[in-house]
């Protein structure tokens, strides 16, 4: 699933919606970075 929001804040509330409140809930494939002024997460 990749995730992506406008800011840290918008990435860790859409992580939130998806149920993932922990970091250790979360197994990213790939760490959070910038593309094109837009934060982007893959997790599975």
């Amino acid at each position: 699933m990749t995730i992506e929001a406008e800011t840290l804040v918008q990435l860790a509330e859409a992580l939130q919606h998806q149920g993932l409140v922990l970091v250790c809930d979360v197994n990213f494939i790939r760490a959070p970075y910038r593309h094109n002024h837009r934060w982007v997460c893959r997790v599975e």
